[in-house]
């Protein structure tokens, strides 16, 4: 009775060397995609961060004046100076640090109303702003 215990010990069924190897190949592939994922977010999430900061640099930008400047490279200093006293040091460095290519262009009119062979019920120009630096943008203005 002893000896049929011995061989029961014995002959219990372990993992070979090849599944624990095959299993190792599949958590190591799942761990990696789980990474690569963790990355994608990251760098997603860092993005958004600096298209949000650039927009808000962009806001700077959106004054009456940025028409003149068509074809310009200018800071936000200077489209800003005049219309606010900006006192602080350390504030204008920061504004003149921002810069922008500004593109303006020719206003073009657009019609509303009617028929096509009516005459229109009123005309308005608008202009298209592209602001060109890292993460360049488009804006328009309607008269």
């Amino acid at each position: 009775m002893k000896k049929s215990i011995q061989n029961r010990f014995y002959q219990k069924q372990a993992f070979s060397l090849i599944e624990v190897l095959v299993s190792v190949i599949i958590v190591s592939i799942v761990v990696v995609g789980a990474m690569q994922i963790s990355k994608q977010n990251k760098d997603m999430a860092l993005y958004l961060l600096k298209r949000g900061s650039s927009e808000i640099d962009n806001s700077l930008f959106l004054t009456k004046k940025v028409e003149r400047y068509s074809n310009d490279k200018k800071s936000a200093y200077d489209l800003l100076a005049d219309e606010f006293s900006i006192k602080d040091l350390e504030s204008r460095e920061i504004l003149k640090k921002v810069e922008k290519k500004i593109n303006v262009t020719e206003a073009l009119p657009t019609t509303v109303g009617g028929e096509e062979a009516d005459s229109p019920q009123f005309t308005f120009y608008t202009n298209e702003i592209l602001l060109n630096g890292d993460y360049p943008a488009r804006y328009y203005t309607f008269k």
